[in-house]
């Protein structure tokens, strides 16, 4: 499984600045097959420093969730890392 990328990234306006949440589609590589699920994802700064990502898969998936939350988050991290989200 391999994230290829985060398309129709848009965020969510929210009263409280320490928490973004975003919704996107994400394009996925599962065993040499490219496939499109929607995906929401919260960035929320911790109160000591850091960051905390909760990602939600928002359609049913043939694939074991957890591997593919665990990608999609490091994704992620890496894009906030960045500066690459809106």
């Amino acid at each position: 499984m391999r994230v290829i990328d985060l398309t129709d990234l848009r965020r969510q306006d929210a009263p409280v600045l320490y928490r973004k949440v975003y919704y996107a589609t994400a394009v996925l590589e599962i065993m040499s097959e490219a496939l499109s699920t929607p995906i929401e994802f919260v960035v929320e700064h911790k109160p000591l420093g850091g960051v905390d990502i909760r990602v939600t898969i928002t359609e049913d998936i043939e694939y074991p969730i957890i591997p593919l939350v665990s990608g999609l988050r490091n994704h992620i991290q890496d894009l906030y890392d960045r500066g690459s989200l809106p």
